[in-house]
């Protein structure tokens, strides 16, 4: 057992931590800023607090809290310490307790008491490949591309049209042309760079050829699942698990004599990432051999068109799983089965 709890919060500029002595229960608190600097200065803190111990006695516990948390996370990391990255909502609904007020001073000190208790689930956290980083930050500004062109397009879209245009409306529609023109270039731009980073390393590399020969899964989706799955390290290549984070897999809930609710998506997923598969599930439907008769039997059933869709999803999720498993190109005369995809 860990001797050391340290609970992290992190927020944008700075960083909130407390340190408990789980052996006498003492503690310390500080806040530091969000940089390496402030890393090796908390470090520091703990040493001195925690006289008599060594790192192997600590264990460092934060929210998962995206770029807000990987530069300290990075830092201890390769200094060599256990650091433990866990879902914010894990922390919250674990305190068992009402607390009406809410302070960076207290959260930190709920994350330190969480790692004390639960230090028998902390699962190590594991630095990124270079490539999954790049692409994480690559996928996020193209994004942000097509947001903005949206906003544009339907800027210009709004315009009534008129017999005679002035030379404001004529300005407008112009200047929105050419922006397009430069966003796409620039989208243009980001997708060469990504397949150049998955070029560089030979099993990333094999393993986007054997997404993109899937018909229906484009670059984005391609991409998508490499950097968000750190080249399918992460999820122990569990097509549940994967279907999971992408918010397809549907979950039931049966209580006594009075609940009863038929399995259905949950919430609590990526969106960006279940609405991007979702433009795979479209064009799957429409030229992939395998998921146009599947479709098909879906709607015969007399399924919904979200379900049908969604369950389209859910076994485009476990086909690639399969194929990445096996290292095999997709095969239209090959039945992928549920126990290969989670096998």
């Amino acid at each position: 057992m860990k001797k050391i709890a340290i609970g992290i919060d992190f927020a944008k500029e700075k960083f909130d931590v407390t340190v408990k002595n789980v052996t006498n229960g003492t503690s310390i608190y500080g806040q530091f800023p969000n940089t390496p600097a402030g890393g090796r200065n908390m470090v520091r803190m703990v040493r001195k607090f925690a006289k008599g111990t060594t790192g192997e006695d600590w264990i460092f516990c934060g929210e998962d809290t995206g770029y807000y948390s990987q530069t300290i996370a990075r830092y201890l990391t390769e200094k060599g310490y256990f650091v433990w990255l866990q879902n914010p909502y894990c922390i919250k609904h674990s305190e068992g307790s009402i607390k009406r007020g809410k302070n960076d001073k207290a959260d930190s000190v709920s994350i330190a008491e969480y790692a004390h208790r639960y230090e028998d689930k902390a699962r190590r956290y594991e630095l990124p490949s270079k490539v999954s980083e790049e692409l994480h930050m690559l996928l996020t500004r193209r994004d942000a591309y097509v947001r903005a062109k949206r906003v544009i397009l339907s800027g210009a879209m709004e315009i009534p049209k008129r017999d005679k245009q002035g030379e404001s409306i004529t300005l407008i529609k112009s200047s929105a042309k050419r922006l397009l023109r430069e966003i796409d270039e620039e989208i243009d731009l980001l997708e060469a760079q990504m397949e150049k980073l998955v070029e560089e390393q030979e099993d990333t590399k094999k393993n986007y050829e054997i997404l993109r020969s899937f018909k229906g899964i484009g670059i984005v989706n391609a991409m998508c699942f490499i950097a968000y799955t750190d080249n399918f390290k992460k999820f122990d290549l569990k097509a549940r698990k994967i279907a999971t984070y992408w918010g397809v897999a549907p979950f039931g809930k049966d209580s006594g004599k009075t609940i009863h609710v038929d399995p259905h998506v949950s919430d609590f997923c990526n969106h960006w990432l279940k609405a991007i598969l979702s433009n795979a599930a479209n064009s799957a439907i429409l030229c992939n051999p395998l998921i146009i008769p599947y479709h098909e039997r879906l709607k015969k059933t007399g399924k919904c068109d979200g379900i049908c869709k969604n369950n389209v999803k859910n076994k485009i999720i476990q086909i690639v799983t399969a194929m990445i498993r096996k290292g095999e190109k997709f095969d239209a005369e090959y039945k992928f089965t549920n126990k290969e995809a989670d096998a």
